[in-house]
């Protein structure tokens, strides 16, 4: 047995064997913490987040990056790379879209509670005639947190999948990467919607 210990390849043994269990309990101790310890998240494509107006929400799998195609906003051009180290709701809408119309009170009541350093709602009027006719809607509407982000050629909207049905309204994380989306007017007031995005805020 001493002339055992005295040889390097059972040390080597030894340790590779400590190595590889430490490893593997490190492993099982992150994959099996109780449910308990960590909030649904919609990163981590929790399906018991999708629930009310949420229901119809699709999460994206795999996760891909936000396009990088301009739009406008007030009259320069921009892309989604500035709003980077914040979740993002883009929402695409027109002056032509009731449902849309509808929609955008709720939108502004969510930009004006959770709207800041963490997060903003990106309301974009994917509408060929221009901002100041969608600026004119959004002052009927008394909207008064969002701020008018412009798409008059589509291009932003058609990169991003936005452009067939409206509104459509994507989540993308503080990383620019798309969380998922959802079709159709949403009470954005409704405490699942709610629940959602701030699962995601960084």
């Amino acid at each position: 047995m001493s002339s055992l210990l005295k040889q390097p390849r059972f040390w080597l043994l030894v340790w590779g064997g400590l190595g590889a269990a430490f490893l593997l309990y490190v492993i099982v101790s992150a994959s099996v913490s109780p449910k308990g310890d960590r909030k649904a998240s919609a990163l981590d494509r929790d399906q018991s987040l999708l629930t009310g107006e949420m229901a119809d929400f699709v999460y994206t799998f795999p996760p891909r990056g936000a396009p990088d195609v301009p739009f406008l906003y007030e009259g320069e051009e921009m892309t989604l790379a500035s709003f980077r180290g914040r979740a993002v709701l883009v929402n695409f809408w027109a002056t032509t879209c009731a449902p849309c119309l509808v929609e955008l009170p709720s939108l502004d009541a969510l930009e004006g509670d959770l709207g800041g350093a963490r997060f903003e709602v990106v309301a974009v009027a994917a509408d060929p005639r221009g901002p100041e006719t969608a600026q004119a809607f959004l002052d009927r509407l008394e909207i008064k947190n969002l701020k008018l982000y412009a798409d008059p050629r589509m291009t932003f909207a058609f990169s991003a999948g936005g452009a067939d049905i409206l509104p459509t309204s994507i989540l993308y994380s503080a990383r620019g990467e798309e969380i998922g989306r959802i079709v159709g007017e949403v009470d954005w007031s409704a405490p699942e919607t709610r629940r959602l995005i701030e699962s995601v805020l960084p």
